[in-house]
């Protein structure tokens, strides 16, 4: 994983945020790192400013529909002029620059090039007349790795920069919630407006893809597979759950969808317009009129929030979505200055949403495609946000030579103190990867053909190299657990693998596979064997594959991984005491193996098996996955690894736990 160092830098001056216009007269005084707070001077007048922003606009107003076209020589020069005005503010920032090269130290040598240290300039401004200034446009000063060249695209010291307000806090979303990534696409496009949202659906459909559950089969045995047309069918439903199209959208079409359905992403794509606030012209989203589609309703970015935020319908939750994303014409433009508030971005970021993008200035129809393209299988797939940016804004540079959309790119973001981000980022990158493994394997389980069962292998040995490449290095309790959980799901993978085979009467291509697991399951203990609370989980896969093996059994194992189930069941609640219930169960059944002078025996274990799927029944619902992986490994022991002693103990054990309807994915196993 990527490791940031992070640099906050504080722009300020005295008085309010609005009604202040930039001059060369204006003392600012910057804050950033140990240094002492420097006065420095912007060498430019308002309106000298706001003509080259004019320039970097495409069109001239004052319609842009009917406007001229900005020569393209012109606003290429404008944008090396930009550039060169914010790398002179930045050079004057000494402080600035000693903390990034402080940052280059503490990379070390060989880190250029490779990804793995990044800097996060966190730029945090209490002007608005500061918001309009193009930061991310700015050129490397001198003495800095690429002078003269774009200061955000370069290897030598790669650094995202980040807008903010200024917070007591941060905001209290963290970015590995439970909440599942769902995605809400907004759309509006009044009046005979176009907007490219076929390919912005299909950019976030293909990103969602490797997390889009396949169609179990019914577990009624009686009940014919699933067809191909039903199975696609259901898969279009299961899509719906994590993608939710909103076209045609007013304002009151987002409260109410939010409202109604909890998302955690949701991408706006409309066109921006003009908006008159107190006398003064600011930036807003064109969105339709309740009622009638084809009537423009400009909308401001606090009301916008404030649909965003809607209060749920049952009165006892608001919506919080994690990320914003906008696709939107100066959605980062503030606008006039003169009157409070600011851009779309940030009143959204004001109201409480920790992530934004959007655009400073007008965005081009390819550039929004590009970026939604980029940006969000980054983001589902567990990357660093800030990495997504970085990565998002080197490809819109390198993918269009005559536009600025890389410049124009803009984030308003907060996070908590940077380890306990890193923390997170590294907990949903884990939690994502393996619901795309899940996925993968239940493709493969139902695949029609050879070639569809290797491909959705090849998907999940591809996700299993990148969770790889990510493991740390360390010895520490933290390490030792993150790679436990990636040896765990080798052995998963393996097992599955095996299954396969066994389902296809392969017994001797699946055995070779069974052992892979188990060694597997074996690495795993040995790394959480600091890990108590997640001990008897990966264990009792280990018991079951040295049975099914029939190797040496393996008592001390037992007698640890019954202990600690035990203690669960005491112990936790909900999902967690579930499958220590389920874990009871398999241990109870495979104690004649391991334990043989301790097993319950005869109508006692089947009684003892039975309570214990009930009570997982009785925890979490018929329904539940909890009920369904359980079943499912009882079935193994029917189905693929028949054994007089446990095929009655089985059979008990999936007569309880068949549910009356089909199931439906609440939280993976630790390993299924």
């Amino acid at each position: 994983m990527s490791r940031f160092h992070e640099i906050k830098l504080e722009l300020v001056r005295p008085g309010p945020p609005h009604n202040q216009l930039l001059s060369p007269l204006t003392p600012y005084m910057a804050l950033c790192g140990e240094g002492s707070p420097i006065t420095f001077h912007i060498e430019l007048e308002h309106h000298q400013l706001l003509s080259r922003l004019e320039r970097l606009r495409y069109v001239t107003p004052e319609d842009r529909r009917s406007g001229m076209a900005v020569p393209h020589r012109i606003r290429e020069a404008t944008v090396v002029e930009m550039g060169e005005d914010i790398a002179r503010i930045f050079g004057e920032l000494r402080t600035l620059l000693a903390e990034e090269w402080r940052a280059v130290g503490d990379a070390g040598p060989g880190t250029a090039g490779n990804n793995s240290h990044l800097i996060h300039l966190r730029l945090v401004l209490s002007g608005s007349e500061l918001s309009l200034l193009p930061f991310e446009m700015a050129s490397a000063p001198q003495a800095f790795p690429g002078e003269g060249l774009e200061k955000l695209l370069q290897s030598h010291m790669p650094i995202v920069l980040t807008r903010e307000i200024r917070r007591t806090r941060p905001v209290p979303i963290p970015w590995d919630r439970p909440l599942e990534p769902r995605v809400l696409l907004v759309s509006a496009a009044p009046g005979g407006l176009e907007i490219p949202l076929g390919e912005h659906a299909q950019a976030l459909r293909a990103a969602l893809e490797p997390w889009v559950r396949w169609p179990r089969e019914k577990d009624n045995d009686d009940a014919p597979p699933l067809s191909k047309e039903e199975r696609t069918q259901q898969r279009v439903l299961l899509a719906k759950q994590r993608l939710r199209l909103l076209t045609n959208a007013s304002i009151e079409d987002i409260y109410k969808k939010c409202a109604e359905e909890k998302f955690t992403h949701i991408h706006i794509l409309a066109h921006g317009d003009y908006l008159e606030v107190g006398g003064e012209r600011r930036f807003g989203l064109a969105l339709c009129k309740h009622g009638d589609p084809q009537e423009r309703e400009v909308i401001s970015g606090r009301r916008l929030a404030k649909a965003l935020h809607a209060e749920g319908t049952d009165g006892s939750t608001r919506s919080q979505p994690l990320v914003v994303t906008m696709a939107t014409c100066d959605a980062g433009n503030p606008g006039s200055v003169l009157v409070p508030g600011g851009s779309i971005a940030h009143d959204l970021h004001a109201a409480g949403i920790p992530w934004v993008f959007a655009s400073q200035f007008p965005l081009t129809w390819g550039g929004s495609e590009r970026m939604v393209a980029s940006l969000y299988p980054r983001l589902l797939r567990g990357d660093d946000p800030r990495q997504a940016l970085f990565e998002t804004r080197r490809l819109l540079f390198m993918s269009a030579e005559r536009d600025h959309d890389w410049a124009s790119m803009v984030a308003y973001v907060t996070i908590p103190n940077a380890n306990e981000f890193e923390d997170q980022v590294v907990s949903f990158f884990e939690h994502q990867m393996r619901r795309a493994i899940e996925v993968s394997l239940d493709r493969a389980d139902y695949a029609a053909t050879e070639a569809n069962v290797k491909s959705a292998l090849d998907d999940t040995d591809h996700y299993l190299e990148l969770w790889s490449s990510r493991l740390p290095t360390g010895d520490g309790v933290k390490e030792r657990a993150r790679r436990a959980e990636f040896y765990g799901m080798c052995g998963s993978v393996a097992k599955r693998i095996g299954l396969l085979h066994y389902k296809k009467q392969q017994k001797e291509e699946g055995k070779p596979a069974l052992e892979r697991s188990l060694a597997a399951y074996r690495t795993a203990m040995e790394q959480w064997a600091l890990d108590e609370d997640k001990y008897h989980w990966v264990a009792t896969q280990l018991l079951s594959l040295t049975a099914v093996l029939e190797q040496s059994p393996q008592p001390a194992i037992f007698l640890m991984a019954h202990q600690l189930a035990q203690r669960d069941l005491e112990n936790q609640s909900g999902s967690l005491k579930a499958w220590a219930h389920g874990t009871m169960a398999e241990l109870e059944m495979l104690a004649k193996y391991h334990v043989p002078s301790q097993s319950i025996k005869g109508d006692k274990l089947i009684k003892t098996v039975e309570g214990h799927c009930q009570a997982i029944l009785d925890l979490v619902g018929e329904s539940s996955f909890e009920v369904h992986s359980t079943k499912r490994q009882f079935q193994r022991y029917i189905d693929y690894w028949a054994q007089p002693d446990w095929l009655p103990v089985a059979e008990a054990a999936v007569k309880t736990l068949t549910p009356r309807r089909e199931p439906t994915q609440t939280e993976f196993p630790p390993y299924d």
